[in-house]
C-alpha cells in the first residue's frame, strides 16, 4: 500500500479561549487514538514545540495509507475535530506529507519536472 501522512499543525491559542482549547485538545487526541486503535491509521505522533518565537505551537503526524488519509480528510468526524481546533487556535493547517518510501516518488517527480522546466 502507498503510505503517507497528514501533518496537522496549529499556532497560538486565541486569547480568551484557553479553557476551551484544553477540552478541544483532549477530544482531538481521543479521536486520533481511536483511529489508531481501530486500525484506521498506522500511527499518530503528537508534538508540542518548546517556546521558539515562531507561529507553529505543535502538530500531529498521522501516518497511514494515502487513500485512507485522503478519505479521512473529508470524513465528517475528522472535519469536526479540525473545525474545533480552528475555533480555539490560530493558523491551523492540514497538509498531506510524503514519508518513507513515498519520498522517492516525490523526489522522482521533482527531478522530472526540473529536467523538463529548467
Amino acid at each position: 500500500m502507498d503510505q503517507g501522512a497528514l501533518f496537522v499543525g496549529w499556532g497560538a491559542i486565541i486569547a480568551g479561549r484557553e479553557k476551551a482549547a484544553a477540552g478541544v485538545l483532549d477530544a482531538a487526541l481521543r479521536y486520533l487514538q481511536q483511529l489508531q486503535d481501530d486500525g484506521s491509521v498506522d500511527s499518530v505522533d503528537v508534538v508540542l514545540l518548546e517556546p521558539h518565537g515562531g507561529d507553529l505551537e505543535g502538530f500531529v503526524l498521522v501516518r497511514g495509507g494515502r487513500d485512507t488519509l485522503a478519505r479521512l480528510r473529508v470524513d465528517e468526524a475528522f472535519v469536526r475535530v479540525i473545525v474545533g481546533v480552528q475555533l480555539v487556535h490560530q493558523k491551523v493547517g492540514v497538509v498531506g506529507a510524503y514519508t518513507g518510501a513515498g519520498l522517492q516518488t516525490l523526489l522522482r517527480l521533482w527531478d522530472e519536472q526540473e529536467a523538463r522546466l529548467l
